[in-house]
């Protein structure tokens, strides 16, 4: 009786007499997960360079980073945000509805950097907190007031006279401060990207696939050197790649300029679902890459990704499109003969309300 008492008394003493491992000092833990980290970044920079050369990675980094020591260290405070702690860089405080201007603009590579017309307009909406978006397409010929300037003219033309006037923030900021002038809508951010630009994108996710509701016929298509060919678009689903998708949502002739804006709303959503298919947000890189040189936004890398994020979380039922089309507008020619497109704003302001989500539309657009 007296042994089996003694059993677990011995035993402890043996373990407490045992020599315990040193614990590994958190100084050294911290060093190690550094030295660690370095290594992993070194890797991949090299790979990198390997893979891309130095002058895309260069290129790549002024993107992520910026030209200045102002911007590159807000982007590196966006990064850590986002890396370390987590947290979203989204453009609008307090995770607030972000309304965004998206234009192509009709500059041609032989003319270099010069004033342009935006020859497609819309506008997307994102509600980050109830997962909604939508999306507004505006005729370029609609003829209204343009901010900033003592004139009426087309729509398209805002960003042009900005940027030909070097007027503060541009075309970019002229074109926004005229939609918000006009519709009531307060634009945050821009992005606008040219037509080499929409080309590279589209195929730098491998091209996209669109149903075309009928078979296009156009005897008069614009060329970049400013003649004209025939195109044919088949009806049906099709796989496009940069070249074919810009034409698809340029061609007016078979219809009209309203045509062509279901075939952009169209063609965005067809982006939204192979980036998507791709994984979206890894899709971000290759895509600014791509386009490098042939956009100008006002959001931050970061603040893209977040973008990006949001945009891919939104259910596809969730996503409205609205255009501004023949019933909320009456042809008017110009005293100089031109044919523009006269705002009927009290039919146009319940669209407007229905896209940023204030009203119930009767009907949203079909994409």
């Amino acid at each position: 009786m007296v042994e089996q008492d003694t059993q677990p008394a011995r035993r402890a003493l043996r373990q407490a007499s045992r020599p315990r491992p040193a614990r590994t000092p958190i100084w050294l833990m911290v060093i190690s997960g550094l030295l660690g980290a370095l290594v992993i970044t070194c890797s991949v920079c090299s790979f990198s360079l390997l893979l891309l050369g130095p002058d895309r990675v260069l290129a790549f980094r002024d993107q992520l980073l910026g030209d200045t020591a102002e911007e590159r260290r807000e982007a590196v405070g966006q990064i850590i945000d986002m890396v370390i702690r987590g947290e979203d860089v989204w453009p609008v405080p307090g995770k607030g509805r972000l309304t965004v201007l998206l234009m192509g603009v009709d500059r041609r590579p032989q003319q270099g950097d010069v004033p342009t017309r935006s020859d497609a307009i819309t506008l997307v909406t994102i509600d980050p907190v109830a997962k909604t978006a939508a999306m507004l397409s505006i005729p370029r010929d609609l003829y209204v007031p343009l901010a900033g300037l003592d004139r009426v003219d087309r729509i398209n033309t805002a960003y042009f006279f900005g940027d030909s006037g070097n007027l503060p923030g541009g075309g970019a900021q002229v074109a926004k401060d005229t939609l918000a002038w006009n519709l009531a809508v307060p634009v945050n951010k821009h992005v606008i990207i040219n037509f080499d630009g929409f080309k590279r994108a589209i195929d730098a996710l491998g091209g996209i696939d669109v149903d075309v509701p009928e078979t296009i016929v156009d005897e008069q298509y614009p060329t970049e050197d400013y003649g004209v060919e025939r195109l044919v678009i088949p009806a049906g689903p099709t796989h496009m790649d940069g070249a074919l998708a810009l034409k698809y949502v340029r061609t007016r002739h078979q219809d009209s300029d309203f045509g062509r804006l279901q075939r952009q709303q169209q063609v965005m959503l067809a982006v939204r679902d192979k980036a998507l298919s791709l994984g979206a947000l890894a899709q971000v890189p290759s895509l600014l890459d791509a386009v490098d040189g042939f956009y100008e936004t006002d959001l931050s890398v970061a603040e893209m990704v977040s973008v990006a994020k949001a945009w891919s979380e939104i259910p596809r039922e969730n996503i409205a499109t609205y255009r501004i089309d023949e019933s909320m507008t009456q042809y008017w020619t110009t005293p100089s003969g031109a044919s523009v497109l006269i705002p009927i704003r009290e039919a146009i302001a319940p669209l407007v309300a229905a896209f940023l989500g204030q009203a119930q539309p009767a009907s949203a657009a079909a994409p």
